[in-house]
């Protein structure tokens, strides 16, 4: 018969066992014995680095753009503006100096760069570790992602070339207690050292297990958001290959859809910032110092000798432009900044040196855009003797 509506159904008495003391009950041998895990918190701390691992593939899927990375309650904080996060920053700084941590530390020995970390551990497997090797290294953190209080992961960058940092609490050599806050001021842009030893994820992430994270220069101001849409010449695509079609190479164009920093007015005033966020821009660095070390060995493989000329002159000369104007104090006058080389490098080849070149700056006042520029690199070469045919 249904129960009346008019009286109370009595509640259900309840276990006074706890969780873990019946999962223990459960988990006995046929013989009395309890099992290996006899508890929930041992259970929870044999699987824990295996969780980790996990978590670890997540956050790897979440740094590719594939998931939305989570960001927990040691976040970067970019939700303010930012100047509260200069200010933010700038108290972090006194905190840690009032508790006897200098931010700025003199010293940190580097074991390895990471470009030669990533060259010497490639071969590892897919869950790889080598817990005996220890590696020390250093880099810009350019992507920090949160999975709980005990679990960091970190992106670190150097010389272009990135590696993922894996920061657990089970396996740091720092206290439990202090593993939050130690990890809690880093944000992106910090120069941070790590102490670990290498590895793989499950997924083949190429990483760095931390047992050691010290902040060696942190960086005070507030960094560009990185994209959040993908190119869609790398969609679907893993990290490492990512990374490769990131790489620009002469004859390639630049896919500057795909910069963090898009903005030309800010990139080209402040290249330090380009040269931070958008990592192809190193590339171009690069190409252009190859390109005259090689100018400079094709002519001294044919005995050209190098030579430096005055940058000041009494008279502009060797091209017909208008020329920058100085003043010398301790000789009362006004000198003009070289427009080209031309004038002193053929006094040279009549005093005998029948074979100069220059490499240097040459300076025009005049008008300038994004291919011309009044302060600009130029080489001329002259050698006696020589005839050239025009066809």
């Amino acid at each position: 018969m249904p129960w009346p509506l008019y009286k109370r159904r009595p509640p259900r008495r309840k276990s006074k066992r706890k969780d873990h003391q019946r999962f223990d009950r459960v988990h006995l041998h046929p013989t009395g014995e309890s099992n290996k895990f006899d508890s929930w918190r041992q259970i929870e701390r044999g699987e824990s680095e295996r969780l980790m691992e996990q978590e670890g593939d997540n956050m790897d899927i979440a740094g590719d753009g594939i998931l939305p990375q989570q960001h927990g309650p040691a976040g970067d904080g970019e939700e303010t503006d930012p100047t509260q996060y200069y200010e933010n920053r700038l108290k972090m700084l006194d905190s840690l100096r009032s508790a006897g941590v200098e931010p700025y530390p003199h010293k940190f020995d580097i074991a390895i760069s990471i470009a030669d970390y990533v060259a010497k551990y490639n071969s590892l497997g897919a869950g790889e570790h080598l817990l005996t090797v220890t590696e020390s290294l250093a880099g810009r953190v350019m992507s920090k992602r949160v999975s709980s209080s005990k679990l960091f992961f970190y992106d670190l960058y150097g010389d272009g070339v990135k590696v993922q940092v894996m920061a657990g609490a089970s396996y740091s050599e720092v206290a439990e207690t202090e593993f939050y806050k130690c990890h809690s001021v880093v944000k992106r842009g910090d120069i941070v050292g790590i102490i670990g030893y290498p590895g793989r994820s499950s997924r083949g992430e190429l990483s760095i297990f931390a047992r050691n994270l010290i902040l060696l220069s942190p960086c005070l101001h507030m960094l560009p958001n990185q994209r959040t849409g993908r190119c869609t010449a790398v969609a679907g695509k893993t990290t490492r290959a990512k990374a490769d079609a990131d790489c620009w190479v002469p004859g390639i164009g630049r896919n500057t859809e795909a910069y963090v920093l898009k903005d030309q007015e800010t990139r080209y005033r402040q290249r330090y910032l380009d040269l931070m966020v958008n990592h192809q821009v190193r590339h171009i660095f690069r190409t252009r110092s190859r390109v005259i070390s090689f100018i400079r060995r094709f002519l001294d493989e044919r005995n050209f000798l190098e030579v430096e000329t005055p940058m000041m002159n009494l008279i502009p000369g060797g091209a017909s432009a208008k020329p920058f104007v100085t003043h010398h104090n301790e000789l009362n006058m006004d000198l003009y900044m070289r427009i080209a080389p031309e004038l002193h490098l053929k006094q040279l080849v009549v005093g005998g040196l029948d074979r100069v070149y220059e490499i240097g700056k040459q300076f025009r006042n005049e008008g300038f855009d994004l291919t011309h520029s009044p302060e600009f690199t130029g080489c001329e070469f002259y050698m006696a003797f020589m005839q050239t045919t025009m066809t």
